[in-house]
């Protein structure tokens, strides 16, 4: 059976708004070739989350060889059921496919079933709800490194694929010892900037060519654009590496994430100007926001920019829990040489069409309409320049050295036999809590 996406669009949905909305957002989906990112690729698929068996808001970062799994998750906006199928796709540490064979990686089955499913209850629209398991009890993962988890519905080729979703395996085999120092070595960034002291320890087995062959990663929060890249270290010496540039590793402070709560529909919790309950569903209205780049730092606890996807105690989430179009607006002056986004989980921290804002000349603010399960959400406002990869935090959010950022730390080794980016090593930490 082949995945007609258009037509199974058409017969799937059938409320009005709703048809016309995921319309919208189906011919920029449709458009994008595969690629070895988080991006869905029919637009019948929603809320799809991928992290450690049992902790909704972890990443998916599982140790090699220790029977850790991942759960699974995603809505498919639709009256029929289908058995969707999952493959892993193994990496180099620049998210590029690798030359190995899947049976240099994977040992036992190398597709997998969705067969877990739920059909929605009172919920508007109505939808699928599955779930399983990666890798399955049938698929061992033999080696570590990225992968990227691909569901399609019969085969994988390009016009099956509805989502890929990326992951890590690692081995606990480098010790990361990191600090953000208050006074960081370009004094301009003082009270603004965050800088990483980096040390790395290593075993004997990888000191061959060790300042060739290691490289670090570090992530800031869930964002991949301003992810620092195939760091190299400055010195080695007994297994130490030291990462000790002249500016050092430095990242924008940033500021807090902003928020909303809309697990209930049935209450406007802080930051929701309005929720309008309709025969075709719901729209939840957030309070206009401004900039705070001229604001002074505000401490709060968030999320890191991740979303909880939760409904009421009173709910089964997976099949009660329903959707909204929720609007953002955003009161500032127009970037004509730029252009604004919604960065966060939300997003899948991606700067594409689909996170990117439209200015309202008539009102004088960005606007943009995302649709959302019931949960808590973080969310921030970047702004990207014309010909740029990286978007610019403090533009909008402001830069606060007092932000608490969420940090991860990738070790990669590249090995000879078999060619491969090995995952030797993988932390995390917060702004407050680096380890030395």
């Amino acid at each position: 059976m082949n995945y007609n996406f258009l037509s199974m669009f058409k017969t799937r949905i059938s409320l009005l708004f709703l048809s016309f909305f995921l319309t919208i957002l189906s011919s920029t989906a449709q458009s994008q070739a595969i690629k070895n990112e988080d991006l869905v690729y029919d637009n019948n698929i929603q809320t799809v989350l991928l992290y450690q068996l049992g902790d909704q808001l972890t990443d998916p970062v599982i140790e090699l060889n220790k029977g850790e799994k991942l759960q699974l998750e995603f809505d498919d906006l639709s009256t029929e059921s289908y058995t969707f199928r999952y493959t892993i796709i193994h990496c180099d540490r620049n998210w590029q496919t690798s030359d190995l064979q899947q049976m240099d990686y994977i040992e036992g089955f190398t597709e997998g079933d969705i067969t877990n499913y739920d059909f929605s209850l009172n919920a508007i629209p109505s939808y699928i709800h599955y779930q399983a398991v990666i890798p399955s009890g049938d698929m061992h993962i033999k080696l570590s490194g990225n992968y990227i988890l691909k569901v399609y519905l019969d085969n994988d080729d390009d016009e099956n694929v509805i989502f890929t979703k990326r992951f890590f395996v690692y081995e606990n085999l480098a010790t990361i010892a990191t600090d953000i120092p208050y006074y960081p070595k370009e004094l301009e960034y003082t009270q603004h900037k965050q800088q990483i002291d980096l040390t790395v320890r290593i075993p004997d087995l990888f000191n061959t060519q060790a300042d060739e062959r290691v490289r670090v990663f570090i992530r800031q929060n869930g964002r991949w654009d301003n992810m620092k890249r195939n760091l190299a270290p400055t010195t080695f010496m007994s297994n130490r590496l030291e990462y000790n540039y002249p500016d050092g590793i430095v990242f924008d402070g940033g500021n807090q994430f902003r928020y909303f709560d809309m697990k209930s529909f049935y209450y406007q919790a802080p930051n929701i100007r309005r929720i309008i309950s309709e025969d075709n569903g719901y729209e939840v209205i957030l309070h206009t926001d401004f900039s705070r780049a001229k604001k002074q730092y505000e401490t709060y606890t968030d999320i890191h920019g991740m979303r909880f996807i939760k409904a009421r105690n009173d709910q089964q989430t997976n099949i009660e829990g329903e959707y909204a179009r929720v609007d953002f607006s955003l009161k500032a002056p127009r970037f004509f040489d730029a252009d604004v986004y919604i960065i966060g989980e939300l997003t899948n921290w991606m700067l594409n069409p689909g996170s990117k804002m439209n200015y309202d000349k008539n009102r004088r603010m960005y606007t943009k309409t995302l649709f959302l399960k019931q949960g808590y959400y973080n969310y921030k406002y970047v702004v990207l320049p014309h010909g740029q990869k990286v978007a610019d935090v403090t533009a909008l959010e402001g830069d606060f050295w007092e932000t608490k950022n969420l940090y991860k730390v990738y070790v990669y080794y590249r090995n000879i036999v078999p060619n491969y980016d090995r995952l030797i090593g993988y932390d995390e930490f917060t702004s407050f809590s680096a380890k030395k």
